[in-house]
Formats: C-alpha cells, sequence, structure tokens
C-alpha cells in the first residue's frame, strides 16, 4: 500500500497505520535524535516523546506528502527543548570519571565529528543533522526548519566549511 495511503489512514485515526509509518520512520529518526545528544538514552527518550506527541496531534497534519517534515518539526523541536532543560540542571557531584570514555578521541573518528558539529552555531548544526543523518533534500530541510532554500544552502555550505576548520580535513 502506498505510504501517503497510510498516513491518510493515520490521519483518520487508523492506530495500525500509525504504527506501521513510525517504524518505517524510527530509525531515521533515532539517528537524528542522536546526533543532537550524543546519549542512546536521551535519544530514544526524545524518539518516545516525538512519536507520542505525533500519535496524539496527527489529526491536525492536512496534507499527508508533508508527513515527514511534520514528524521532523517534532523531533527537532523536542530535542531543542531536551537540550535547554538540561542546560538548566546543575550537578552537585563532580562528574569528570562520567565523560572518561567520551574524551578518548583517537578511538573514532566519527567522535571527531560528533565534536566538530557540537562546535557549530545551533543553525549550522541543525541543517548539518537534516542532511547527513536523516538524509532530507535542501527543499525538505526548508520546509521542515522554515527557512527560504537559499538560507538552508548557506548555511549548508558555511557549516561544512567550519567542520572542515575543526577537524582539519575533508570530511564530507
Amino acid at each position: 500500500m502506498d505510504l501517503e495511503k497510510k498516513i491518510a489512514q493515520a490521519v483518520k485515526g487508523d492506530e495500525e497505520a500509525f504504527n506501521y509509518i513510525i517504524k518505517l520512520k524510527n530509525e531515521d529518526l533515532y539517528r537524528t535524535a542522536y546526533a543532537f545528544v550524543k546519549n542512546k538514552d536521551d535519544a530514544l527518550d526524545i524518539l518516545q516523546e516525538t512519536v507520542y506527541k505525533a500519535y496524539i496531534s496527527i489529526e491536525k497534519l492536512r496534507k499527508p506528502q508533508y508527513f515527514n517534515t511534520w514528524l521532523t518539526r517534532i523531533l527537532i523541536n523536542n530535542c531543542k527543548n531536551f537540550i535547554r532543560n538540561k542546560e538548566k540542571i546543575i550537578y552537585l557531584e563532580d562528574n569528570k570519571n562520567c565523560n572518561e570514555d567520551i574524551t578518548k578521541i583517537n578511538i573514532d573518528e566519527r567522535l571527531d565529528l560528533f565534536y566538530a558539529i557540537d562546535k557549530l552555531e545551533e543553525k549550522h548544526r541543525m541543517v548539518i543533522i537534516l542532511k547527513y543523518f536523516q538524509d532530507l533534500t535542501i527543499n525538505q530541510i526548508a520546509e521542515s526548519l522554515g527557512y527560504p532554500i537559499g538560507t538552508v544552502k548557506t548555511y549548508l555550505n558555511k557549516g561544512l566549511s567550519q567542520l572542515r576548520i575543526y577537524v582539519g580535513k575533508e570530511i564530507i
């Protein structure tokens, strides 16, 4: 069955259709959440919150062809809220040993890339994550973020230029 038909059924209240669609999108959503928060458990929590919010508000989706954009927008907002709320937490204990594994940079080059992505401005980071972790097109990114296509291209180029400087080599 066509995906748009499944989405239309989900909008009408068909739970099986909604579950089917979420199973298809689950891995992409998780990858995107993980790229934002760099923690498996936090990414799973964000994914769960995203699915919940999508489920309770799916009837508000007017055009089934924008489902992916709509769902991605919910995920990005949940990631931003999570990061914002996490910054407000003050730890009372010294957590020097908690990040011991993360500081071993030579283990994996991908870790270098994640650190470099974290250094980017939020607007550049979001565009790069959506482009390379969720494989969205420039047009889809523009729709998801509400930016003009030219702005998305500019943010992508500036972000990639900064990543090349941070990492010190050609990465993408």
